[in-house]
């Protein structure tokens, strides 16, 4: 969680946030779908869906874990990078193919829609605009100190230019 710190100063938003805003100053949108549709977040609404927000408008969008239950991911990540400024920061945090079941396999998550992997992000990303992928990191069990047996994951940092 720490991770993220310098890349959310301002105002952001924590997509999926559910009951639990990774920060306070963050603004928790999610559809309470997992929730049976009870208000839980700041913003009850489909995260795919920004139009609350001005193009331009927000110093990062923050996502863990929610790009994947999306079926059309590419439209919501030009919807998240439609928001943010230039300047700003995405951020997401994604189940990482290689490392989680696969999308009908036994163990996986019956939500996800699709497998996450390092080259469908950045090939979505490249539709979008100029930016720069300031950091990324594949998180697992063996990534370093403090990581737990239980990390599968990808952390992709874009910088909007």
């Amino acid at each position: 969680m720490w991770d993220i710190v310098p890349y959310t100063r301002g105002k952001g938003l924590d997509l999926g946030s559910g009951v639990y805003k990774a920060f306070n100053h963050f603004i928790g949108v999610d559809s309470g779908k997992q929730y049976g549709g009870s208000r839980v977040a700041d913003i009850n609404c489909l995260c795919d869906d920004l139009s609350l927000f001005a193009t331009n408008s927000l110093d990062f969008v923050f996502s863990s874990h929610l790009l994947e239950h999306i079926q059309d991911y590419k439209g919501a990540l030009r919807e998240w990078f439609r928001a943010v400024k230039k300047g700003g920061h995405l951020i997401l945090y994604l189940p990482d193919e290689d490392q989680y079941p696969k999308v009908g396999e036994e163990g996986a998550n019956p939500d996800h829609k699709w497998n996450v992997n390092y080259d469908k992000i950045v090939e979505a990303m490249e539709l979008l605009g100029s930016w720069d992928l300031i950091e990324f990191e594949k998180r697992d069990a063996d990534n370093g100190p403090g990581r737990k047996g239980n990390e599968y994951s990808l952390y992709f940092v874009f910088l909007k230019l």
